[in-house]
């Protein structure tokens, strides 16, 4: 047992120099030797490849107009940072304005808007007039990782982040008078239909010191009851009665979808030399950022359109949409200067 012992410690004692000698070798350009000047961080930075160039780039595409900045954090991997703003692009959507009545769409929009002119000349829309808008602006973080030697093509990950709101949808200014007909029938409607309508007649003034006539109110209760009030028809309830939108209490009619803020992202992209010496870059992106469901569209008296059916007009079309590919497709072609 002893002889083993002291053999094991001679052949340790041979090997150690060797192996010391052997290390110093493979690795004198990263173990200070004597009087060898110590590898600076810059100078390890530039050896791995870490931040040894930035890349200043301005891209455009399914999330707007964006400004970036790039470098690589090892040889094979790049991060970048950037903003993008979606230009607010309007897009025009009509819906139709109907008469109702007990939750039933009748066809007594002509005889109201009639009514309306007589009594204050003012007329009411049969379509109203809309246009939505984009609300995007977000920043992004991505990771590109270039897994061949040529370092064109990358598969990258990563992530956006802005506010919830992505879109809004807003009657035009030139609907407001006609917003605010519908507002004076509808408080008219609800007073003339309201059960102690006739005891008010009875006992209090219409206008000043003058009385209306008990049988001329009664008619003109009638009258309305028959007609029903205004609202603009988006789409129905599931249970199969119309959702009409009343405006607001200033002559609006919105709503606005909105997602998750945080939104993670995958894709993949290519890049290459547009000058000789590398300088300005070219490339594109192409993948898709995580909403975290379909985008919640409310309208500004609460209601959520997703829980609709048989939705009007463009934002039927939208929604359908939307609710097919609850993630949004990021498609962006860059142009870059490198440092």
């Amino acid at each position: 047992m002893k002889k083993s012992f002291l053999k094991a410690i001679s052949l340790i004692a041979i090997l150690f120099p060797a192996m010391a000698s052997a290390q110093r070798i493979n690795f004198a350009t990263k173990v200070e030797g004597p009087g060898e000047r110590p590898e600076s961080v810059v100078e390890k930075m530039d050896r791995y490849g870490i931040f040894n160039s930035i890349e200043l780039a301005a891209n455009i595409g399914t999330t707007g107009l964006g400004l970036e900045v790039a470098s690589p954090i090892t040889k094979w991997t790049k991060l970048r940072a950037g903003v993008d703003w979606m230009p607010p692009i309007s897009i025009p959507m009509t819906f139709g304005m109907e008469s109702y009545v007990d939750g039933q769409v009748n066809d007594k929009f002509e005889t109201i808007q009639d009514l309306m002119y007589q009594m204050s000349g003012m007329t009411l829309d049969k379509e109203i007039r809309m246009k939505s808008t984009p609300t995007m602006t977000t920043f992004r973080l991505m990771l590109d990782i270039y897994p061949f030697r040529n370092r064109h093509w990358h598969v990258t990950a990563g992530f956006f982040v802005g506010g919830n709101s992505i879109g809004k949808s807003k009657n035009i200014m030139e609907e407001m008078p006609s917003l605010l007909a519908v507002n004076m029938y509808d408080r008219m409607y609800k007073e003339v239909t309201a059960d102690d309508y006739i005891d008010k007649v009875l006992d209090e003034p219409f206008f000043g010191d003058f009385y209306l006539d008990l049988e001329v109110a009664m008619d003109l209760q009638e009258k309305m009851l028959s007609m029903g009030q205004l609202g603009v028809h988006v789409g129905d309830h599931k249970d199969g009665t119309p959702y009409m939108m009343m405006p607001d209490e200033d002559g609006t009619v919105s709503a606005k979808a909105k997602v998750n803020r945080f939104r993670p992202y995958v894709g993949f992209g290519y890049g290459g030399a547009l000058t000789p010496d590398g300088k300005w870059q070219v490339g594109f992106d192409a993948g898709i950022q995580i909403w975290g469901g379909v985008p919640k569209v409310t309208t500004h008296d609460g209601t959520v359109l997703n829980d609709l059916v048989n939705l009007r007009g463009k934002v039927g079309t939208y929604m359908d949409l939307m609710k097919a590919i609850p993630v949004y497709p990021t498609i962006d072609f860059r142009i870059s200067y490198c440092f």
